[in-house]
């Protein structure tokens, strides 16, 4: 009965050495993050609550794609977003609807990828997009879960 034990012990040991890295990871934290912005300047300040990514750092984009405008009444977007921390990168992917009659936006981000201190950062959520002055600038507000696999 001791020797099946120490079989049984050893099979369970070794299957956890062979989890993958999200059985592993570190649960999902709350996380808000607002960012005004403009679409003259190329980059702007962001401010994040949660204490998984930086407190302040700056964003930028790195594409977008517009599309669906025909309606008249909506558009349908696709924007890469690239935040910088003194520790490390992440780039998130919006897809929002833009509601051409109160400019406000709304949809979902995932984040893409990270580098440095942020490597192995996970999460997605909601962004809500108010416009702050019409065609010069909008106030995105983003809410989800991010976590970081160790």
């Amino acid at each position: 009965m001791t020797r099946v034990r120490s079989v049984t012990f050893i099979i369970v040991f070794i299957a956890a050495l062979g989890l993958p890295a999200g059985a592993l990871a570190s649960p999902p934290q709350p996380v808000s993050i607002t960012n005004d912005v403009s679409f003259v300047e190329p980059e702007t300040a962001f401010s994040a609550t949660g204490g998984v990514v930086c407190a302040t750092g700056t964003v930028s984009n790195t594409f977008t794609r517009f599309v669906g405008f025909q309606s008249g009444s909506h558009a349908q977007l696709v924007v890469g977003k690239h935040f910088v921390c003194p520790g490390g990168t992440f780039d998130l992917t919006l897809r929002v609807k833009l509601d051409f009659a109160t400019n406000v936006t709304k949809g979902s981000w995932s984040v893409a990828r990270s580098s440095g201190e942020l490597a192995g950062l996970h999460g997605s959520g909601s962004i809500t997009g108010v416009p702050i002055i019409v065609g010069e600038s909008i106030r995105d507000m983003y809410t989800g879960r991010m976590h970081i696999d160790p």
